[in-house]
């Protein structure tokens, strides 16, 4: 009689702890997630990402297609997206790497500032 009491409350109590725990682990997003997300959010508002693939695959294909027929357009596409997408992933590095130096900063200055009213109120209560 009581494992059946039990096995209907396990459930609901893991539930319960997962939910708990998603949240907790959720509010606590480290500095290079929150800087890679901004970055990433930049780079979709602004497309950054369709340009820096476009325009190299877009010059390979005319490339290739000049110098060696249908077949070199094939090849200077694969090659100039191959280009693209490491240098987007080289930018898109170093702009993460920039945000965190930013939002590192950012901290530093907000966490130490005081405001006059807060000050004048501890002065009052000691």
């Amino acid at each position: 009689m009581r494992c059946r009491y039990f096995q209907g409350l396990i459930p609901t109590v893991l539930a319960l702890g997962a939910t708990f725990t998603s949240t907790a682990i959720a509010q606590e997003i480290s500095a290079h997630a929150r800087a890679k997300a901004q970055v990433e959010t930049r780079d979709k508002q602004h497309h950054n990402k369709l340009k820096s693939e476009a325009i190299p695959t877009v010059a390979g294909t005319v490339a290739g297609g000049v110098v060696a027929g249908p077949g070199g357009a094939f090849v200077g596409a694969k090659t100039g997206h191959t280009v693209g997408s490491a240098f987007h992933g080289i930018k898109k590095h170093h702009d993460i790497k920039q945000q965190e130096k930013r939002n590192a900063a950012h901290r530093r200055y907000v966490s130490h500032r005081r405001s006059s009213r807060t000050a004048a109120r501890r002065r009052t209560l000691q």
